[in-house]
C-alpha cells in the first residue's frame, strides 16, 4: 500500500505505507488534541490532501509536516552516519513541496 501528498499547487507526492505511518505517527504527534480530531479527513493513513485543508489553515499544515519531514531526515542522515548524504534525502523531494506549499498558501 502507498501514501499521496495533494498539493494545492504542483505535482503529487508518493510514498510507501511504512514511510507515511513515520510521518502521520510524527504529525500527530506533534499536534494538539484538537487538531488530531478533526484532521482525519484531510490528513490520515493514506495520505494528506492539501485542498481540502481550510486555506486558512494551509501554511499551518505544511509547516507542521515540514518539521515533520525536517527532524526524520535529521535522524536518518545520523543513523546513516558520514556515507548519508544531503542529495539523497529519505523523503525525496519532499520537504521543497512542502516549502512550496507554505508559499502559495501565504500569497493565496
Amino acid at each position: 500500500m502507498s501514501a499521496i501528498v495533494v498539493f494545492s499547487e504542483g505535482d503529487p507526492w508518493f510514498t510507501n505505507s511504512h514511510n507515511w505511518n513515520a510521518i502521520l505517527r510524527r504529525a500527530m504527534d506533534a499536534a494538539r488534541p484538537a487538531d488530531r480530531q478533526s484532521s482525519d479527513w484531510f490528513l490520515n493513513e493514506t495520505g494528506l490532501d492539501f485542498p481540502s485543508v481550510a486555506p486558512a489553515d494551509r501554511s499551518s499544515v505544511a509547516r507542521l509536516m515540514l518539521a515533520v519531514i525536517e527532524a526524520l531526515e535529521s535522524e536518518h542522515t545520523a543513523q546513516a552516519g558520514p556515507r548519508a548524504g544531503a542529495s539523497n534525502p529519505l523523503y525525496g523531494d519532499l520537504e521543497q513541496k512542502l516549502l512550496n506549499e507554505v508559499r502559495v498558501s501565504m500569497n493565496n
